[in-house]
């Protein structure tokens, strides 16, 4: 007699399909090298559902499992570790952060948790891509773009999700099927 599936049964399911396909947008990162920080970007977008319609177990469990996965698949590496170092854990932690109520605390937990990561990202990379990091101004240039980067992904991240609650997410109805 076959059981009922229960909401942990489909919650697994669904984490695990978004962590395959979150290998298989990694991929398309590596098969075209300028979209591989576009592609985490896209990535964490995943994340960030996980966390709003199964909370953050799921959303930890998929990004290890994404990370793991990406750095032992995938041929290049680069949009692996920008996953794994910061696109892939940033929108949970960020639903934490939104929670401070000062905003101007807010943000230096934010830029410090970016520098952090950025500094791992560099570290990563110099270990798995050191051809790309052969020139000390452009290292310091790179690192400055990336603050500023992190900083457009940020906002970026918070009005992207507002449009899922908005618009996004009564139409796909992700959270009916996790009943």
């Amino acid at each position: 007699m076959a059981r009922k599936k229960t909401s942990f049964d489909k919650k697994i399911v669904v984490a695990g399909v978004l962590a395959a396909l979150s290998v298989i947008i990694l991929y398309l990162g590596c098969a075209i090298e300028v979209l591989d920080l576009t592609m985490s970007a896209i990535v964490s977008l995943l994340v960030v559902v996980i966390v709003i319609e199964m909370g953050y177990k799921y959303a930890w469990m998929t990004y290890i499992a994404t990370s793991i996965l990406s750095i032992i698949l995938l041929p290049q590496k680069s949009p692996a570790i920008f996953y794994a170092c910061f696109m892939g854990f940033y929108p949970i932690i960020k639903s934490y952060y939104e929670r401070i109520g000062s905003s101007l605390l807010r943000w230096v937990v934010k830029l410090i948790t970016g520098n952090a990561a950025i500094g791992l990202m560099f570290l990563f990379m110099s270990l798995f891509v050191p051809e790309e990091f052969e020139g000390g101004w452009i290292l310091a240039v790179t690192y400055v773009l990336a603050i500023v980067a992190f900083i457009t992904y940020d906002i970026a991240l918070s009005k992207l999700i507002t449009l899922y609650f908005v618009r996004i997410r009564d139409r796909i109805k992700i959270y009916k099927f996790l009943k």
